[in-house]
């Protein structure tokens, strides 16, 4: 019989629960203890030995690829890393102009973070918004924007600024069915949230990892299919995604042609940064002996409850989709009508508890880490913060 998560535990491995109720993680999450004892002793490895360990530190990112791509149900063949969702982004924008060249469009999203949009706007492809109705997006509304010069859907799993979580799989099969590309952010719904490439159809899959991977700064997931690999290859190459003759890993021969992997290490342009990569392996590690299920069940519960005790303040006016949890992710966007929601936060950080402003809301994002008193800090700050204003004027 399995025992109960000891959830008290597990917030003793983040720091910043000691001073702060951090409602941030959806701009990033802080680390578990475990993860920066390995990303401390990573760089302490090369401070101690230089470059003697790159040989197991290569094995274990790719042990990483393997583990992150169980996770989303593909072969670690199928993912590396890019810098960030925008780089990734603007490669994919980059093949398709390549390949349809002028005239078509992408159906996406009014709400979309800048990351999802502008790679493809800034390359001149035509985009399609789709308005939201009560901050929600169903799939028919997406597909009644699709016409004959459509060639993809690009859109984020979780909105970052209302929370609202898009079903995917609906939204994959009607895409399929039209002959479309599916490419999804998954920033703000990844690793906590279900993802299969293969029941949704994801063409093309991104997520930047310091906001829900509990790593920091590491760089985002990047998936393609072979099949869109064949396609549309990458468009630029660098030293590592190129083949090498048999008897070499690097390509010092000049003036010969180039062929770039055929598996996702086409977009391994090169060296990338090892020690914040162990970081997330640690970090998946520690969450996995979590259990997703158990983590998607705390958040969502966590995230009921600021809901819940948020709605008896008059003032507060909750703008995410809550009603049905398979709408839900970790994020709650609120307003405080009547009242400056800016100052609000400031009013919150300086009593320690820690949110921010989008798209001119408060945004409060649950993590696993977060508990009751937490919350308590949370409402009692913004009761506090109304009543001060209230008394001011």
């Amino acid at each position: 019989m399995k025992q109960p998560v000891n959830w008290a535990k597990i917030r003793k491995a983040f720091g910043v629960t000691r001073e702060k109720a951090y409602f941030q993680s959806a701009g990033m999450s802080p680390l578990p203890r475990q993860v920066f004892k390995t990303i401390c002793k990573s760089y302490e490895k090369i401070y101690l030995d230089g470059d003697e360990n790159w040989p197991n530190d290569l094995e274990q990112v790719g042990a990483l690829r393997e583990m992150l791509g169980r996770h989303i149900n593909t072969g670690g063949q199928n993912v590396h890393f890019l810098n960030n969702t925008s780089l990734a982004f603007s490669m994919i924008a980059l093949s398709l102009k390549k390949v349809f060249g002028e005239g078509f469009n992408l159906v996406s999203l009014e709400d979309e973070f800048p990351a999802t949009n502008v790679p493809f706007e800034y390359q001149g492809i035509q985009m399609k918004y789709v308005k939201p109705e009560e901050g929600r997006y169903s799939v028919e509304r997406i597909m009644e924007a699709v016409d004959e010069q459509t060639r993809g859907i690009v859109c984020s799993y979780v909105q970052y600024s209302t929370g609202f979580r898009l079903d995917l799989a609906a939204l994959g099969k009607a895409a399929r069915e039209k002959g479309l590309l599916f490419m999804v952010n998954a920033t703000q719904g990844f690793p906590f949230f279900p993802v299969d490439v293969e029941t949704m159809n994801i063409d093309v899959l991104t997520a930047s990892l310091h906001k829900w991977g509990c790593a920091a700064h590491v760089g985002s997931l990047f998936f393609t299919t072979p099949a869109f690999r064949e396609r549309f290859p990458a468009p630029i190459a660098g030293w590592l995604s190129v083949l090498p003759p048999p008897n070499d890993f690097i390509p010092t021969a000049k003036g010969e042609p180039l062929h770039i992997y055929a598996d996702a290490k086409q977009y391994n342009f090169g060296t990338i940064n090892f020690q914040g990569l162990l970081g997330l392996k640690t970090a998946f590690e520690f969450m996995e002996e979590i259990g997703w299920e158990n983590i998607r069940k705390r958040v969502l519960e966590l995230t009921d409850r600021v809901i819940s005790r948020l709605m008896q303040i008059e003032e507060v006016e909750i703008l995410s989709p809550h009603c049905q949890s398979f709408e839900q992710s970790g994020i709650i966007s609120l307003d405080i009508k009547g009242h400056n929601n800016a100052e609000c936060v400031s009013f919150l950080e300086k009593r320690g508890v820690i949110t921010c402003v989008r798209q001119h809301r408060i945004r409060v994002s649950c993590n696993i880490f977060n508990n009751r008193s937490d919350i308590n800090r949370l409402v009692d700050g913004i009761r506090g913060f109304i009543s001060e204003v209230q008394m001011v004027d």
